[in-house]
């Protein structure tokens, strides 16, 4: 049994972006050299700041076509700005053209011009998750550091509305990294955002705890909202029990005599099972493939889906073993996961409606 990705991610771009948050761990330049060294990193230094070619970019979506029936989402982003990519829209023409159901990215915003915007509708984006941690402008500069709060507020309600006028099939997700600066703000920021967003287009307002990235976001327990400790233990306390209370619907995947199983990121909450492990092929902008959301640095040389096919890249020795780990129960073994709280967060996030 071979397991298929239902995301699939793929970083346009690296190393590169306009913000400095403090909860990011990636090694932007110009303020790091673009060969620093990286402990984390499997070659000892960090991956270099790069875009993603359009051709290559290609070559790996087209891999994936006799999978589009089952890939849920495919996302354009990755340790990097998306919009600083200046052939995104074709990127997400050329997905649509592939067969991907739903494409989309994440964004700071900044760079979401009118232009732009109207690139990317006409293009077939189905989904933008702007990333607003505040509800003022003091909050939302702390927390996104060289980003302007106005300026980022207009982009984004513009592409609303021009989303609107041309009755495009674009869902707008804008999402709160709650921690101690912004938690109160959260009541207020969803009834500012729902009034401009249109639940029956699929919008939403979302809001996820900060989380510590494997362990390296610097001064995390200061920035932490007050009760993810509780959860911390409560899911500990689920690991010690020793017990596979997994879904009916996951045993039921993985007791099948199919020869792949895909499962959703939703189902894989439920078990409390790491989505990224088992939902989700995280691609970087050279084609090689990261282990998870918090591998920024290449932990493994796990496969470049430029070269290689891409199913068995996402079944190899070591995501077996880091999925059979989770299945166990005994993720506090693994040297990756052991002090990381991603999955934590994710399964707690919440969503306005």
């Amino acid at each position: 049994m071979k397991f298929i990705p239902s995301h699939i991610q793929i970083e346009t771009v690296n190393r590169q972006c306009n913000a400095r948050c403090p909860m990011c761990t990636i090694k932007f330049v110009p303020d790091w050299e673009n060969d620093a060294n990286d402990d984390l990193s499997h070659k000892g230094v960090s991956r270099p700041a790069e875009i993603m070619s359009l051709e290559n970019f290609q070559k790996i979506t087209a891999k994936f076509k006799p999978f589009v029936g089952s890939v849920r989402f495919l996302s354009l982003h990755g340790c990097g700005e998306p919009l600083l990519d200046k052939t995104l829209s074709q990127k997400v023409a050329f997905a649509k053209q592939v067969g991907f159901k739903e494409v989309g990215f994440t964004s700071n915003c900044s760079a979401l011009t009118d232009k732009t915007s109207k690139k990317l509708l006409e293009a077939g984006l189905n989904c933008i998750i702007p990333s607003i941690d505040g509800l003022t402008k003091d909050v939302q500069e702390a927390i996104r550091p060289r980003t302007n709060f106005e300026n980022i507020l207009e982009n984004v309600r513009n592409f609303i509305k021009l989303r609107d006028e041309g009755n495009h099939n674009c869902k707008v997700l804008i999402r709160m990294v709650r921690q101690q600066l912004n938690f109160d703000q959260w009541d207020e920021y969803n009834a500012y955002w729902r009034e401009l967003l249109s639940l029956s287009k699929g919008d939403n307002v979302l809001g996820i705890d900060i989380h510590n990235t494997g362990g390296k976001v610097p001064e995390y327990n200061e920035k932490k909202i007050d009760d993810f400790d509780d959860k911390i233990v409560e899911f500990t306390k689920s690991l010690e029990q020793k017990e596979t209370n997994n879904t009916d619907i996951i045993n039921d995947a993985l007791n099948s005599n199919s020869d792949f199983v895909c499962l959703s990121s939703k189902d894989l909450e439920e078990s409390s099972l790491c989505p990224d492990l088992f939902s989700r092929l995280s691609i970087f902008a050279s084609g090689d493939v990261a282990l998870c959301s918090a591998d920024q640095a290449e932990y493994f040389h796990l496969g470049n889906i430029i070269e290689e096919d891409p199913i068995d890249v996402f079944n190899n020795e070591n995501f077996s073993r880091y999925r059979d780990k989770w299945l166990k129960r005994e993720c506090g073994d693994l040297d990756y996961c052991k002090d990381c709280t991603i999955a934590i967060s994710r399964f707690h996030k919440s969503y306005t409606s």
